[in-house]
This record gives C-alpha cells, sequence and structure tokens, in this order.
C-alpha cells in the first residue's frame, strides 16, 4: 500500500507539473509580444478558433489530435507538449529530491523559470530581464529554506561565476542576458554554481559545434554572396594604402551595419559609407531571406586598398537553454556532484 500510494503521489505531481508547463507555454508566447498572460483565451494562430477546454488537456490532447487544430487541421508545434512533458518531470524530480517542502517549492519556481528564459532565448535571442530578477528573488528565499547554506557562500557563488562569464561576454562568447542568469543562479545555488557552470557550458560547446557544422555548406555559398556584395561597394572608395572591418549582424530578417565603428582614416567620404543606399542594404536584406527570423548572423567584411579581402559569417548560438540544464542538474543533485568529485581527489 504505501508504494502505490506513492505511486499516486508521484502521479499527481507530474499531471500538476503538465499543468503548470501549459502555463508556462502562454507565458513563453505572449510576454515578448508584451501581451496579458491572464487575459485571451487560448486560440489557433492560423484559423483564430477559440480552443475548447478539452482541447487544453496537457500532453493528452496534442496526441489526440496529432498535433492538429480540431477546427482548420493546421499543424501545432510538439514544442508546447515537450514544455508541458519537460514541466512534469521537472516537478517529479524536486519532489522525489526534497519531497514536499519549501525547498521544493523554491525549486519547481526556479524550474519554471528556467524553462521559460530557455524557450524565449532560443525564440528572440535574449533572456528576459525579469527572469534574472526572479532568480535573485529566489535566492533570498533560500536563506530561509536552506539555513545550513551561509549568505556568504550566497555571494561567493554569485561573484564566481560572474566573473569569468563576464569575462566571456567580452570576447563575444556569451551574451548579457547569459552573464545575469548566471550571477543570479550563483546567488541562488552557492558553491553548487560550479557543476552547473561546467555541465551548462560543455553542453552549450557541443550544441555550438553542431550547429556550426550543420551551417558550413549555407555558411560558405552566403559568404560568397556577401563578398559579391561588397566587393563593388568598397572599390573607389578607400584611402591609399588602407584598411577596415566592416562589422554587421542579421536579426529578425533584416539586415544592419554597425556604422559606429568604422574606421574614417580609412574611407574617402566617410560619412557616405556610414549613410549607405537602400538599394544595397535591401540587397543584403534579400540574401539571408531564405533563413528563418529567428536565426540571428554576425558577419565582418575584411577590406583592404578597395578590395575585399576575407569574410567571416556566424551564427549566434542560445546559450540559455545549455545553461538552464546544468543549472536544473546543479539545483538537484550540486552537492552530490561536489562530494563525489572532493572524495576522488
Amino acid at each position: 500500500m504505501p508504494e502505490l500510494y506513492y505511486a499516486v503521489i508521484c502521479i499527481l505531481v507530474f499531471i500538476f507539473g503538465s499543468c503548470i508547463g501549459s502555463f508556462l507555454n502562454v507565458v513563453i508566447y505572449r510576454t515578448p509580444l508584451i501581451m496579458s498572460i491572464v487575459n485571451g483565451p487560448s486560440h489557433c494562430f492560423t484559423c483564430g478558433e477559440r480552443i475548447k477546454p478539452y482541447d487544453l488537456i496537457p500532453i493528452v490532447s496534442w496526441l489526440f489530435l496529432g498535433g492538429k487544430c480540431r477546427n482548420c487541421k493546421a499543424k501545432i508545434s510538439g514544442r508546447y507538449t515537450v514544455v508541458e512533458a519537460l514541466t512534469g518531470l521537472l516537478f517529479l524530480a524536486a519532489y522525489l529530491r526534497f519531497d514536499f517542502s519549501l525547498q521544493m517549492l523554491v525549486a519547481v519556481i526556479y524550474f519554471s523559470l528556467l524553462i521559460v528564459l530557455s524557450c524565449i532565448d532560443i525564440d528572440h535571442m535574449e533572456i528576459p530581464y525579469w527572469c534574472t530578477i526572479s532568480i535573485a528573488v529566489l535566492g533570498i528565499a533560500t536563506f530561509f529554506t536552506e539555513p545550513q547554506m551561509p549568505w556568504w557562500e550566497h555571494l561567493v557563488g554569485a561573484v564566481v561565476i560572474a566573473v569569468p562569464f563576464a569575462i566571456l561576454a567580452l570576447f563575444g562568447g556569451m551574451g548579457g542576458g547569459d552573464v545575469q542568469l548566471m550571477a543570479a543562479s550563483g546567488f541562488m545555488l552557492g558553491w553548487k554554481i560550479v557543476p552547473s557552470a561546467v555541465i551548462g557550458v560543455i553542453i552549450g560547446a557541443v550544441y555550438g559545434v553542431i550547429i556550426n557544422l550543420s551551417d558550413r555548406k549555407l555558411n560558405r555559398e552566403k559568404k560568397e554572396k556577401l563578398k559579391e556584395i561588397f566587393a563593388p561597394w568598397v572599390e573607389g572608395k578607400m584611402t591609399e594604402n588602407s584598411k577596415d572591418i566592416i562589422v554587421g549582424e542579421y536579426e529578425y530578417g533584416k539586415c544592419k551595419i554597425d556604422t559606429e565603428i568604422f574606421e574614417e582614416s580609412a574611407w574617402t567620404d566617410p560619412e557616405a559609407m556610414k549613410n549607405h543606399d537602400e538599394e544595397f542594404e535591401n540587397a543584403l536584406t534579400e540574401l539571408m531571406g531564405d533563413i528563418p527570423k529567428n536565426h540571428e548572423y554576425v558577419f565582418r567584411v575584411f577590406v583592404e586598398n578597395n578590395a575585399v579581402t576575407k569574410v567571416k559569417l556566424q551564427r549566434r548560438i542560445a546559450f540559455g537553454p545549455g545553461l538552464a540544464v546544468g543549472l536544473a542538474i546543479g539545483a538537484l543533485f550540486g552537492e552530490t556532484i561536489i562530494k563525489h568529485y572532493l572524495d576522488l581527489l
């Protein structure tokens, strides 16, 4: 009987977590668009039909409908179900690790925030400021839920992890949101942030390598096109024996050149370079028109003596999800990982 009771509790915790995951999907979609997460019923994005309550059952409804809208049969992204299932599993993991306690409450809120910021980072390449602030507030809550962790350990955790990540950000390896996420999580987790960071960076690095390998052919083609577009644009516009690097980015399907970092002495008319013509900018935007709008790229065009010598093109990587995996593991098993590591020394 105790085993049956325990199994029932686990199932109920998973179901409750998946229901919270359904709400998280609303937060993920609406908050970047500055929409209310309370008002406005759920509806199909294709036909606009309001979704019936019986089609909003987490996981089950999506599977029953075959991933399609009941009304117009348009495809519904499987990510909604993945978020629901993942939230349910993390709630279950928190229960198995902490039982029903304040520590579990803090953990499930933390995991929910990690899921939200990860999905928003994937979609919009940014980690919401309110998510990191909320995690920092959770850090204050752990003063009471984990009294065995002294207050200074929270501060040490934040500083120890914020410094190296800030250095990585300076060299373009991370974004400012990643630094804020790790600093806030370090304040919450204390020393447990160390294994979290190691795991998160490894996952992020592996993901980055996979993305770069998969983009290799596309990058090669796009770099050649960029060279063809820039070559006639810079010809005859540079001063004698000069060189410069033109930096730009593709964001939300549009191209933008950073005109503030032009080396003015390298150009005969630097103001004209900064105010480039619309036709040229349209050509650059059209070049990446077949790229999904949630993919962002940075390019560097190396020019010397009125000629393009080299072009670099790189896709920006959302590190938030990889870091979130490491942080979730650290929150659950950080102490155990550190203990086993110290036993090996």
